[in-house]
């Protein structure tokens, strides 16, 4: 099998395109850490794992900060409810999993699409009920999901606790390993579920992103709960659109991609339904700060990776 279409997949995701005040430059150190610990594109060895016999997948995903996004961010969501979609084309069953917060809109998303998923929903302390739930589960997929640092504690991108409101799902995610399950993290700032993968490593090549000095406990953001596969994109959202277009290459179906109509209609309808921007924290169609229209843009150049490399081969005019 050629590799050269899941490359520029990878490539095209992992593009670098967060606005001045938020933490940049370091997308493609991310990127090449991931990468050394696969022999092939992130997004195929994610693929692979998906494809084939049908399975319950569960999507984990939400992110709602109380009177900054009390909704929740929109970078997750949509890339969850677009891989529910490709996964049900694919004959398997889905679950999504957020917590109480998230989940309206989630659910609203999901009714956009016309997709029967149903969202199972968590509250704070369920460390028990998570490890059970694992056990339900053929796959995990986390999308934009903070996973605990070095001391179990949940960090923004900027060093700021999540505890006190944020599900820890690290129980859902070490009993899923812990079974053998199908686990994939995909994520876009070293501090989400999966990044423990690679987590010596950041800790030495990206230490001024770790932040422990602005960590409460000192342990930094990075987190050090893993996964089999880690998928890495400039928007988690993004990343999780290129295990989409991998899934429709390897599925021989063009159908699977993410499109640039329904992306933009996502950004729009999330501003209907109180989702904010996680690069803003307002309520606007841009994900961490990355316009709808530019999103898309990029989806379009999935899609189109996606069908060249399934179009049969043309022959030169001259």
């Amino acid at each position: 099998m050629e590799v050269v279409a899941y490359d520029a997949i990878d490539k095209v995701q992992c593009v670098e395109m967060r606005r001045r005040g938020l933490p940049r430059g370091h997308k493609w150190d991310l990127y090449e850490l991931a990468r050394e610990t696969e022999n092939e594109p992130l997004v195929l060895a994610a693929a692979r794992k998906l494809v084939g016999d049908r399975k319950h997948v569960g999507i984990l995903t939400g992110a709602a900060v109380p009177e900054h996004m009390p909704k929740g961010e929109n970078d997750g969501p949509f890339g969850a409810v677009v891989l529910a979609r490709a996964l049900l084309m694919l004959g398997n069953k889905v679950t999504i999993i957020t917590d109480p917060e998230p989940a309206p809109a989630i659910e609203a998303l999901l009714a956009f699409l016309k997709l029967d998923v149903p969202v199972a929903v968590f509250e704070l302390g369920t460390a028990d009920r998570q490890a059970e739930f694992a056990a339900k589960l053929d796959a995990l997929v986390t999308i934009e999901r903070l996973g605990g640092n070095g001391n179990g504690h949940l960090h923004g991108i900027s060093g700021v606790s999540r505890d006190s409101f944020r599900v820890n799902f690290d129980a859902l995610v070490n009993e899923a390993n812990r079974l053998g399950k199908v686990t994939i993290g995909i994520g876009d700032g070293g501090n989400e579920i999966g990044f423990g993968k690679i987590y010596e490593a950041l800790k030495t090549r990206l230490p001024e992103l770790n932040n422990e000095s602005k960590t409460p406990c000192g342990g930094g953001i990075f987190s050090v709960v893993a996964t089999g596969t880690l998928v890495i994109g400039s928007t988690s959202n993004l990343g999780a659109y290129g295990l989409c277009a991998a899934l429709a290459m390897l599925s021989n179906n063009t159908e699977l991609c993410h499109t640039p109509e329904s992306e933009i209609a996502l950004h729009y309808i999330g501003v209907g339904l109180g989702m904010s921007d996680g690069g803003t924290g307002r309520c606007i169609a841009d994900c961490d700060g990355i316009p709808a229209e530019t999103n898309a843009a990029v989806v379009q150049m999935m899609k189109t990776i996606v069908e060249m490399e399934l179009s049969p081969p043309r022959q030169r005019a001259f």
